[in-house]
């Protein structure tokens, strides 16, 4: 076991030495009694606590873990590749260690009384070969990128999301002339292709942000980062840490509106077009808005600080202008609106008189002032509950 801890103290393709497993091994390998059990606690507590075996937990870590070697062997060398051939081995000879024979390494240390008392973990079968890991780091990278497709931006870090919004294309009802406009440049970002930063405009709750969050479901090979509108200045940054990988990302931006002064406004406005820094081909920014002119202002402030009031309104469309795709989502009349709640009521089976579903559903969108695909879902799922509760409607 000394032998094979040295080992894993040479392996350099996987930066692995910090893992805790490893550790708890190696603190196996040359501890004594207090030393060992510490050791083997660590690794059943792990084990025990993400329900994985020994070697599916090994697969993680070389898969999942942060390791900048394996990220740049796109094409990898002979001597590259050895070193990876290396690591596996290695890897390979430490996912032999089944629970029992763990225990046996340890029995010149430790009471045979209390080694009996231990716990015992899944030991699994690793057969994971050196061009598994290579051709899994060539289309996925590996730390967070491998693991996770949605991210939120801080400004310093990328922070993963582990359970996205399950909002699908089909849930979205009606407005399929804005949404293929959007489904058609995505298909051809992530097909290489020439494609356009997008801006959706349009009242509140017509599915702007629910059409956006509803492409990460539909195409796998898609990264979603989400930013808010205080953090645009930081999007040089994002740009350098998601520049050259091979993975394509839209940056979303949600409700995005600037006051007059802010500083934010150009920042973002150089991050779509105009700074020396350009924009990578694998990166595209989709913003939401409820307003076409993207600085709220008034008609007295832009009179009274702008010698002309066309430049003023022409700054303030500046921005918007340097989207290259301007999709439009109105509020629906009362005809769309039924017909949406017609649509999602059926996606449900909720078996109601026409009649009667139209009339609870103006009911329910004059209490909540108005009409639109959000009130509309809002109110098939109070409809849903009551039904399925008995309740009167």
């Amino acid at each position: 076991m000394k032998q094979l801890n040295m080992m894993l103290n040479a392996c350099c393709a996987f930066d692995i030495r910090h893992d805790p497993i490893v550790m708890a091994f190696s603190c196996i390998a040359n501890g004594f009694e207090a030393n060992c059990l510490a050791g083997y606690s660590r690794i059943c507590r792990i084990l025990l606590a993400e329900n994985k075996s020994l070697a599916q937990y090994l697969h993680d870590m070389l898969a999942y873990g942060k390791h900048e070697f394996i990220e740049k062997c796109a094409a990898p060398t002979e001597q590259q590749k050895r070193a990876v051939e290396f690591d596996i081995a290695v890897i390979r000879r430490l996912a032999e260690y089944s629970s029992e024979k763990l225990k046996e390494q340890m029995s010149d240390r430790c009471s045979a009384d209390v080694i009996k008392l231990l716990p015992d973990y899944e030991q699994g079968t690793f057969d994971y070969t050196a061009d598994y890991f290579l051709d899994f780091a060539a289309k996925n990278g590996s730390g967070i990128f491998a693991r996770y497709r949605a991210f939120t931006f801080d400004g310093a870090e990328l922070l993963p999301i582990e359970n996205t919004d399950a909002i699908t294309l089909s849930d979205l009802k009606n407005y399929e002339v804005q949404r293929r406009q959007i489904v058609e440049n995505t298909e051809c970002f992530i097909n290489g292709k020439p494609a356009q930063n997008v801006l959706l405009y349009g009242d509140r709750g017509t599915g702007k942000s629910s059409t956006v969050k509803a492409l990460l479901r539909e195409y796998p090979q898609l990264c979603m980062i989400e930013v808010s509108k205080n953090d645009v200045e930081h999007l040089p940054k994002l740009y350098s840490m998601l520049k050259g990988r091979n993975k394509y990302f839209i940056i979303f931006i949600d409700d995005l509106t600037f006051t007059e002064n802010d500083d934010r406004y150009n920042a973002l406005k150089a991050a779509l077009e105009g700074s020396l820094a350009a924009r990578p081909e694998n990166i595209l920014i989709y913003a939401t808005t409820n307003r076409r002119k993207i600085i709220k202002e008034t008609t007295a402030e832009r009179l009274r600080d702008e010698v002309s009031p066309t430049d003023a309104v022409d700054e303030s469309m500046s921005l918007a202008d340097r989207f290259g795709l301007f999709v439009t989502f109105g509020k629906p009349n009362k005809e769309v609106y039924l017909d949406i709640v017609r649509q999602i009521a059926a996606d449900r089976n909720i078996e109601l008189p026409e009649e009667q579903l139209y009339a609870a559903a103006e009911r329910f969108a004059i209490r909540r002032s108005g009409r639109s695909p959000r009130i509309a879902r809002q109110f098939v799922d109070w409809l849903q509950g009551r039904l399925e509760l008995g309740l009167e409607i």
